[in-house]
């Protein structure tokens, strides 16, 4: 704690020293100090409101700029920015202030590809949008696709997904048709033979096409035990043989009944 000296007169005109605490050694302030900065505050404020109130439009066009320009967060694969600026057109030039994030984000969310939408307003102009698409895993019949959470959706330009395979069912069964599709797939794959088509009849018969050319009758019951039997068998068998394999029946208790592109239905024997 520092010591200050001061002296103090004494009745004699003599010079008595003596100390006091640090602690309580004030400097000297002028006693209207705050009450002189606030009036200087309420001046300035009142000089502001009256600049701001002589150049509202000004100000307000100056603070509320309308939005023009839209920054791109994200890649897209299937959707088209001249799709996205068709989809803004009615919201553009809306002011910062008042422009409907809300209204876009619906607007958009409503394209078929487009799974999430995410707006932010960028002072003083700009949008930035970020959309999630929908990912495609498989043709729902002849008009629909299934999405990887086996929501059906129904975009445009589906005719380009060449590659996806093509499942169908009965109303309300996609989940259940795309379970049995990935089940069936991790099964054929050792053999090499891909799934590019599995369908669900109304009565619940099981049938697949497989690499876009053999046709397999699985019936209702034991699907993967029968596919499993004929794995066993297929690979046993010469590819020049099974290249010409055009449907096999699996619905037989033990054995299988093959249709092939140059010879009339055989049956064969499978334990």
């Amino acid at each position: 704690m520092t010591q200050t000296a001061v002296h103090i007169p004494t009745r004699s005109g003599m010079r008595a020293t003596g100390r006091i605490s640090g602690s309580t050694a004030r400097p000297l302030k002028p006693r209207n100090n705050s009450k002189s900065l606030l009036t200087l505050t309420t001046i300035l404020m009142i000089c502001v409101g009256i600049l701001i109130q002589q150049n509202f439009s000004q100000v307000s066009g100056f603070i509320n700029r309308p939005i023009t320009k839209v920054r791109i967060e994200n890649q897209w694969q299937q959707i088209s920015e001249a799709e996205v600026r068709i989809l803004l057109i009615d919201f553009m030039g809306s002011g910062y202030f008042n422009f409907d994030v809300a209204g876009v984000k619906q607007k958009l969310e409503q394209h078929p590809w487009v799974e999430r939408a995410s707006i932010q307003k960028l002072w003083p102009d700009s949008l930035a949008l970020d959309l999630k698409e929908q990912v495609a895993i498989a043709h729902w019949g002849n008009t629909q696709l299934l999405n990887q959470k086996g929501e059906i959706f129904q975009p445009t330009g589906m005719e380009r997904l060449t590659t996806l395979p093509i499942l169908s069912g009965p109303e309300e069964m996609q989940l259940q048709v795309m379970e049995h599709y990935q089940s069936i797939s991790q099964l054929l794959f050792p053999s090499g033979l891909r799934l590019t088509g599995l369908e669900l009849s109304p009565r619940g018969s099981w049938e697949l096409n497989l690499n876009d050319s053999l046709q397999i009758v699985a019936g209702r019951s034991d699907v993967i035990e029968k596919l499993d039997r004929f794995i066993r068998f297929y690979d046993a068998q010469p590819a020049t043989q099974t290249a010409a394999y055009k449907v096999v029946d699996l619905r037989y208790e033990n054995g299988i009944a093959i249709e092939s592109l140059t010879d009339e239905l055989a049956g064969v024997a499978a334990r």
